[in-house]
């Protein structure tokens, strides 16, 4: 999902009167604003999507009007981190307390029609995450806002709770108006007087949700001109190789928190990706290592390469698949992809998979067959399991010193044959079927394109038939025979 510099946010919560510190936004390319506000202040690089920026060197408290001026050119000025979109410059507020709040949606369950939750602690700042015992819990309809009342009654065993339901009434309609995904608040200063103001805040959306009356607030550009990752180089030409479906991988460039888990995604469509950014939210414990969308009934073979291309990021504790639930393609097949891509990658990922689509019972039961044999441990969930559950085990499966093995050996020397679209080696051992009947390889091919030539004891392909690239065939070998059959994928190589 797309996210708002804190400036536009602070747009969205101006809107619906939502208090906040004093802060001026200086577009990059504009003129330096006379005078300069009063020290000390907090000049904050705007940059959407970008997290951590304060280890970046991207928030800066200056404490005199040069050093002002001079943090203000240099972050208006392109460098390591890109080109800011502006620089917001926010006033330094004298604070007794540090309250979080976050709107995010939710789809509902047994007895809650889906709508909007709000989460709310008098404990915010930095670390929050680590403090989810403290967050309070308040679901509401998006067609029938909470009052300032509704919020107080929620809020019993507060001082201050008459104050706090005020503040979050607008808050909860900025989240509504706006049909966001995400809306956070972090800190929200408490000031000696009692009040409340926003001190840092941001927001995601759905392109889609936007009205056009706010097109161009809602418009996000471009931190930098970005040369595209190694990685990101690789699915390109997996996408030229073999164009059918949808590969796309994006690598995030922002530095992760040093103590969130960093997690490699591998998110199978549209709405596999609206589920995990949902659940992941207002969340600094999990770290996205990319974005990514594998969908549009792409080959076995193209899941397995992307997946490789995944488990290559360096830096990365656990890969998470997870698909909408559309049958779009076939679960059992990238199931397939997934076993291959774990067990011939050198660096693979404990992984946590949820299979969602057709036969999605039996790419289930496929992962589990096989996971005692992994060299990292896999867990399935069920298909309506909400990716929150899967959210709250990353920990439990992660591992922070990267693993590397000695993968499955690949097939050398000239294959038996090879189908270019999509393009994959086959290799058929004779010496590991030495019966005169089919392997039964042969018959698990849903195309019919393989052929038993008993005369030559070998496997061909059959006249005219087309390859779909399911890897059924070597399912089977492996499974049910003797791995007479094997498929060489290899990966596209680019320079660094």
């Amino acid at each position: 999902m797309p996210a708002l510099p804190e400036y536009k946010t602070r747009i969205l919560l101006a809107d619906s009167k939502v208090p906040m510190v004093e802060g001026l936004f200086v577009a990059a390319g504009s003129e330096l604003p006379s005078p300069l506000p009063k020290p000390p202040v907090y000049l904050k690089a705007q940059i959407p999507g970008a997290t951590s920026r304060a280890a970046q060197g991207l928030v800066r408290r200056s404490d005199s009007v040069a050093k002002i001026e001079s943090d203000l050119k240099e972050l208006l000025s392109p460098g390591s981190w890109g080109q800011a979109e502006g620089v917001l410059i926010a006033g330094a507020v004298k604070m007794i307390g540090e309250y979080y709040a976050a709107c995010m949606l939710e789809f509902g369950g047994t007895g809650r029609l889906p709508g909007g939750v709000l989460l709310f602690s008098t404990r915010g700042g930095s670390g929050v995450e680590e403090r989810s015992e403290s967050l309070r819990k308040i679901h509401f309809s998006l067609l029938n806002l909470p009052t300032a009342a509704d919020l107080t009654r929620h809020l019993t065993g507060l001082e201050n709770a008459h104050t706090i339901g005020s503040f979050l009434e607008g808050f909860c309609r900025t989240f509504a108006n706006y049909k966001l995904i995400v809306l956070e608040a972090n800190p929200i200063g408490v000031l000696e007087d009692g009040s409340l103001l926003v001190v840092d805040c941001r927001a995601e959306f759905e392109n889609q949700a936007v009205s056009k009356t706010d097109k161009e607030l809602f418009s996000v550009t471009s931190s930098a001109k970005e040369e595209k990752s190694r990685l990101e180089r690789v699915v390109d030409k997996i996408n030229e190789g073999d164009p059918a479906g949808t590969a796309f991988i994006r690598e995030e460039r922002a530095l992760p928190p040093e103590s969130a888990w960093r997690v490699a995604t591998n998110l199978c469509g549209g709405g596999g990706k609206m589920l995990w950014e949902m659940a992941t939210g207002g969340r600094q414990d999990i770290f996205s290592m990319n974005e990514s969308d594998t969908s549009g009934g792409l080959s076995a073979f193209k899941s397995y390469r992307v997946l490789r291309a995944i488990l290559e990021m360096e830096g990365s504790h656990v890969l998470l698949l997870t698909g909408s639930g559309m049958g779009f393609q076939n679960q059992y097949y990238l199931a397939a992809a997934i076993w291959k891509g774990l067990r011939e990658s050198p660096t693979p990922l404990p992984a946590l998979l949820r299979f969602g689509g057709t036969d999605e019972d039996k790419g289930r039961e496929l992962i589990e067959k096989v996971a005692p044999g992994l060299p990292v441990k896999v867990k399935t969930y069920l298909p309506h399991t909400f990716p929150n559950a899967m959210v709250d085990e990353i920990g439990k499966l992660a591992t922070k010193d990267r693993i590397k093995v000695k993968p499955t050996p690949q097939p050398e020397g000239e294959p038996s044959f090879r189908v270019t679209v999509p393009p994959g080696d086959f290799f058929f051992y004779p010496d590991k079927w030495p019966s005169n009947e089919a392997p039964p390889c042969v018959a698990a091919c849903p195309k019919n394109v393989l052929v038993w030539n008993a005369a030559k004891h070998a496997i061909e392909l059959a006249e005219g038939a087309r390859c779909i690239g399911c890897l059924m065939c070597e399912v089977v070998s492996l499974l049910e025979s003797n791995g007479e059959l094997r498929i060489r994928l290899d990966m596209p190589e680019v320079t660094r």
